[in-house]
């Protein structure tokens, strides 16, 4: 049976999405459209670019300096070029404070040698960072990780060659209706990244602004030479992690609105199935690989800020997502990750193998229980054109409402 899917975001919890795909791969199942978030919007691009269950398995382990490679997605702040610095947030606070005992044009070749100081600085370049690009950790390391995974591999009868295609160029390679959700904080809007929306936008450049979770990555600021999204310039525009607006949008798959479709393409015949990320869901360890009286694990970047940061997220979106939850919870798959961190990207062999494994049991799991999932919504109601809940779900989430 064809399905579009839809991947939820959440970090290093994405790799159970691994699994899941592996069950639904062995269940003979196929893919239709592809939606994701985050997390949910790299495991959605590698299936677009025709990456299988053991393909995706291998790139979990991946390791680069006896680390996992992923750990390198939180990667040193890329240096900063003088004339960032110039127009930067520090410098017009030092400008700010007027020193009336030093000349001016003195205090300010003071203030261009502070700003400079701190950013070469090993211990401050990511407080500086965070205050001029929006984020803790460069992410550089994924976006060339991102572009060597889609020019790898085997691709029909040659090699994949999509690290530097555009989302329409992807498009008329590949055939699959890839769609990507992002926020543009600019305009207070959730994108919809697509062959239809942004032509014109490079996809790796279309993962990196799904996936950049605000404070922990630097956001991405709209090049010009991206093009448009829906005939409207993007460029100088603030875009961040999808989740800020919508983390699992599936009813963008259902609704028929005219507005929506036109995101999304006409509505399709195939089975919507979205795979949910369940942190209240415990993840059946594979072995008890504990040593030891005591285990302490520290990551600076799962602390209180952006613990808070990610409350504030799921405070701000969590009452629409709910919704949408509750009313298509027969079309979710709901994957274990008790336990686990966002930003994990380091975890364990035994960690990442147990994880991946809980998604491949809850999605074999949901099959089973319903093996072609094919109830309709409550009352038909979000399947049938037009005033159906989906219709309403979509519009708001998209903020159509007034257009």
């Amino acid at each position: 049976m064809k399905y579009d899917l839809v991947f939820e975001g959440g970090g290093a919890k994405g790799m159970a999405f691994v699994g899941a795909y592996q069950a639904f791969v062995g269940r003979g199942h196929t893919v239709g459209r592809l939606l994701g978030t985050s997390a949910g919007a790299i495991t959605a691009a590698l299936i677009a670019a025709g990456y299988t269950p053991q393909e995706m398995r291998d790139a979990l382990q991946e390791r680069e300096n006896d680390q996992p490679v992923f750990a390198g997605f939180m990667g040193p702040p890329a240096p900063f070029d003088a004339d960032e610095l110039q127009r930067g947030a520090l410098r017009a606070l030092l400008e700010d404070i007027d020193l009336k005992f030093i000349p001016n044009r003195l205090e300010e070749r003071l203030d261009d040698a502070i700003v400079r100081s701190l950013a070469k600085s090993e211990r401050l370049r990511n407080v500086v960072a965070l205050i001029e690009r929006g984020g803790w950790y460069g992410a550089e390391r994924f976006v060339s990780w991102m572009t060597t995974k889609l020019d790898s591999g085997p691709w029909k009868k040659g090699a994949r060659h999509f690290g530097s295609m555009t989302l329409a160029q992807f498009h008329a390679e590949t055939e699959v209706f890839l769609s990507l959700v992002a926020a543009d904080t600019s305009a207070g809007r959730l994108l919809v990244l697509n062959h239809r929306t942004a032509p014109d936008c490079p996809l790796v450049w279309a993962v990196r602004m799904s996936m950049s979770i605000p404070l922990l990555w630097n956001e991405v600021i709209w090049d010009a030479s991206w093009g448009a999204y829906l005939g409207r310039s993007l460029g100088g525009h603030s875009i961040v992690d999808g989740g800020m607006l919508s983390n699992f949008p599936i009813e963008l798959f259902i609704s028929d609105e005219p507005q929506v479709t036109r995101l999304m393409g006409p509505k399709q015949q195939n089975h919507p199935l979205g795979l949910l990320i369940d942190e209240s869901l415990p993840v059946p360890p594979l072995a008890d690989t504990r040593s030891g009286l005591v285990e302490i694990k520290v990551r600076p970047q799962e602390l209180r800020t952006v613990q808070r940061l990610m409350r504030l997220i799921d405070t701000a979106t969590g009452a629409h997502d709910k919704m949408v939850i509750d009313e298509f919870r027969h079309l979710v798959i709901r994957l274990p990750a008790h336990g686990y961190g966002t930003t994990e990207f380091d975890m364990s062999d035994e960690r990442r193998r147990a994880l991946v494994a809980a998604g491949e049991r809850a999605t074999n799991a949901f099959f089973d229980r319903s093996p072609a999932a094919k109830a309709a919504p409550r009352g038909g109601a979000a399947m049938a054109p037009g005033g159906g809940i989906a219709d309403r779900l979509a519009m708001r989430v998209l903020d159509l409402d007034s257009e």
